[in-house]
């Protein structure tokens, strides 16, 4: 694809303009069309040589798992995936074409295009009970959840802004997968059925495009199944919806300090030190020492401070900081987030 290395500013241009395209669609919620879903598919089913399948619509991914899994019970399915994503199987020259978009495509969003979509099976995942997990994990390479998306964007911009050249067939079922993927979710295809999925009701990200909602659910369906997230991490729903009856396991205390911070903001200090079971360890003019066991992780260890520069209203913000578990006491924590040994820290002000 000598095309791709010749890309004008103007292409260029276009690529940002697809890309932010593509992850609108991504996240798009509300009502499928299913007509127009279940018109492309079964074109796709005929183009590939199979007869048009039955379909079995469902509100949820949780919905669909389940309707596959009593299906799966009483009958065999062969599964269709591979036959079905054969055209958007990359050939060589295609490969590399993609290699040479990558370091632009970096530019052009606040995570990886692959990176954005994969957090929503991984957490729809974390949600499930242990008999639908196990089905997914089973079926993962039967099912479609959205990473194809990555390379039918790839395909949609050199068709259409590019001109590429594909082989005819290949095309009709590119140009096909890029309309079944702008309107529908989850969908596994089988020989004889195909189940699918609705979008999302509701979808909350946060500036980075992780899935991030600290009032409610970050993704929620029609049938009333959700998942709650902060910062792309999977949490309980207790923590978010009723945060005064948190407990320890509530807290994602093994995620990033972005997690954490969030969990902190949402439950207040003292809230979030008493749903921890944090232990003081120490108290000295720098501040309080806690320490936090979580299973057995290495312990959480943590200084709260006070800002000394008091708010407009005159009150002083507390501030609850992570410290490396070798920390002994305040001094050394506070010296530590400054970047010193705590023999070396011992200012004469507070800013």
């Amino acid at each position: 694809m000598q095309i791709i290395k010749d890309l004008t500013p103007e292409h260029f241009w276009m690529l940002a303009a697809h890309n932010r395209e593509w992850r609108t669609i991504a996240t798009r919620t509300g009502s499928t069309d299913r007509g127009l879903v279940e018109n492309a598919i079964a074109k796709l089913y005929a183009v590939t040589g199979h007869a048009q399948p039955d379909f079995v619509w469902s509100e949820s991914p949780h919905q669909m798992l389940t309707a596959l899994a009593n299906t799966r019970e009483h009958t065999g399915l062969a599964p269709m995936r591979d036959a079905l994503v054969q055209a958007l199987q990359p050939e060589p020259n295609e490969v590399e074409a993609r290699k040479y978009l990558r370091p632009i495509l970096l530019t052009m969003g606040p995570a990886p295009f692959e990176r954005f979509m994969d957090q929503q099976p991984a957490l729809v995942m974390e949600t499930l009970p242990d008999s639908l997990r196990s089905l997914m994990i089973g079926c993962l390479s039967e099912i479609f959840i959205g990473l194809e998306l990555d390379w039918i964007s790839f395909h949609d911009f050199c068709d259409r802004h590019l001109g590429v050249k594909y082989e005819p067939k290949r095309l009709e079922q590119i140009r096909l997968w890029s309309e079944i993927a702008r309107s529908c979710y989850w969908w596994a295809p089988y020989e004889t059925t195909c189940f699918v999925s609705e979008r999302p009701a509701t979808l909350h990200i946060d500036a980075r495009e992780r899935l991030h909602n600290l009032q409610g659910p970050a993704m929620a369906f029609n049938d009333g199944w959700s998942l709650f997230a902060l910062h792309g991490a999977f949490v309980s729903q207790r923590l978010v919806m009723h945060p005064h009856e948190a407990r320890l396991d509530d807290l994602p205390l093994d995620e990033n300090l972005d997690v954490l911070h969030a969990t902190i903001e949402m439950l207040g200090h003292d809230r979030f030190l008493a749903a921890a079971q944090a232990r003081m360890v120490n108290e000295d003019a720098f501040g309080r020492f806690y320490r936090i066991q979580f299973h057995d992780y290495e312990p959480l260890m943590m200084v709260e401070v006070v800002n000394a520069t008091p708010e407009p209203d005159g009150s002083a913000r507390r501030h609850l900081l992570r410290v490396p578990p070798e920390t002994e006491s305040a001094r050394e924590a506070v010296a530590w987030s400054f970047g010193r040994r705590a023999s070396d820290y011992d200012p004469a002000v507070q800013t």
